[in-house]
């Protein structure tokens, strides 16, 4: 019905991957109500830029041809609008291809992210004695915790994507902070923090095993002994 938003649910379209390979080109969705948060803040896209993100082809009368369309499923899209948020290369991106490329990245992070010798490059200098081996011991189960904290906030992120529509758990105000920043990456950028700070939080594992192992003898456990700790470590990750 011409004036009336059709269910938000329904497809508007389908468009091909940017990122893609070329033999392995996916098609992603995009709904009725991803093009209503495309046209609605922080984006605000005007058709150009709308056109791009949907893969329309340049023709003379193709804005007017995309806002015709939009107007029959009762969504308005005046010409000459302006955007009102800067455009990265997130912009382009729909909504699926974002939260597929979220996932990508924190199977990377977590499969690939050196984190074990990371750790023991990082912790060697701290070896040198009891009373410096329990600061760092202190401080790493203090970033563990502050790391913690941050992710489990994020992961209660109840930002729409796609047909998702979950009910949010958070207080208004710090829900409405992160929905910006999930509308700006379309799904991309809290999953992709997350996936960084994991692998923080996995190094942060790794050194408390490093130290744990450096306080065999505690009391007694000499520079020299530290050193030989470390060494067997070092030959032991070789």
């Amino acid at each position: 019905m011409v004036g009336a938003v059709m269910n938000p649910s329904e497809v508007f379209c389908s468009v091909p991957g940017r990122l893609s390979l070329l033999n392995s080109t996916s098609e992603y969705k995009v709904t009725v109500a991803e093009v209503q948060r495309r046209l609605a803040p922080p984006e605000c896209l005007n058709a150009s830029l709308l056109g791009g993100v949907l893969r329309r082809a340049k023709s003379k009368n193709g804005g007017r041809s995309l806002r015709e369309k939009l107007d029959k499923i009762g969504l308005n899209l005046p010409a000459g609008r302006r955007k009102a948020a800067h455009v990265t290369l997130l912009t382009s991106l729909v909504e699926g291809e974002a939260v597929h490329l979220a996932w990508d990245f924190a199977y990377v992070c977590e499969a690939e992210f050196p984190s074990k010798s990371v750790a023991e490059y990082l912790t060697r200098p701290h070896l040198g004695g009891q009373n410096e081996i329990a600061t760092r011991k202190n401080m790493l189960l203090a970033a563990q915790q502050v790391c913690k904290e941050f992710t489990d906030l994020l992961n209660q992120d109840r930002i729409p994507n796609g047909n998702n529509r979950p009910t949010p758990v958070l207080e208004t105000n710090i829900q409405n902070c992160l929905s910006h920043f999930s509308l700006i990456t379309h799904g991309f950028g809290s999953q992709a923090i997350c996936a960084a700070v994991s692998a923080v939080q996995n190094y942060i594992k790794e050194a408390l095993i490093v130290i744990d192992k450096s306080y065999m003898n505690p009391g007694d456990q000499s520079p020299a002994d530290s050193s030989k700790t470390l060494e067997k470590l070092e030959k032991h990750r070789k």
